[in-house]
Order: structure tokens, then sequence, then C-alpha cells
């Protein structure tokens, strides 16, 4: 079975959909644009496990980057 890699327009709402749980739409939307555009292969697992992460913080701009990062620098241990 083949199956097309998501555009961003779907991606994105998937990604925003799934975040809703927990935190606000803004932080979902961040965390969904920000996972699109700065890992080399994006996927909404990323964008959960980023999001279960970032649930209590309050700078989500610099947490989201922090995440970012470590996903840059480390990997995912989602495959």
């Amino acid at each position: 079975m083949y199956l097309s890699e998501y555009n961003f327009s779907q991606f994105y709402k998937i990604s925003v959909r799934k975040l809703l749980v927990g935190l606000s739409e803004c932080a979902a939307a961040e965390i969904a644009k920000s996972v699109w555009e700065q890992l080399p292969n994006p996927n909404i697992r990323n964008c959960v496990q980023i999001g279960y992460l970032l649930k209590n913080e309050s700078n989500i701009d610099m947490a989201i980057a922090d995440e970012i990062q470590n996903f840059n620098d480390y990997g995912s241990s989602v495959e």
C-alpha cells in the first residue's frame, strides 16, 4: 500500500487537532509550524512528543526551539 506524503495544510490540521488536548491553539500551531519548517523529516509524532514535553512550559517559543534543537542534534526516537 502506498500513501502519499502530507502537504503542509494536511500536516498542520492533523497536528493541531492532536495537540489541542492539553495545549492552547496558539502553542499547537507554533509546534506544528516549527516541526514542519525545522525538522528534516517532520512527522505528526514529533509534534505530539514536543507537545507532551511542553505542557507546563511558560515560555513556549523558547521551549519549542530547545526541543527542535534536541531533535536535530539527537534525532527522534520515532522512525
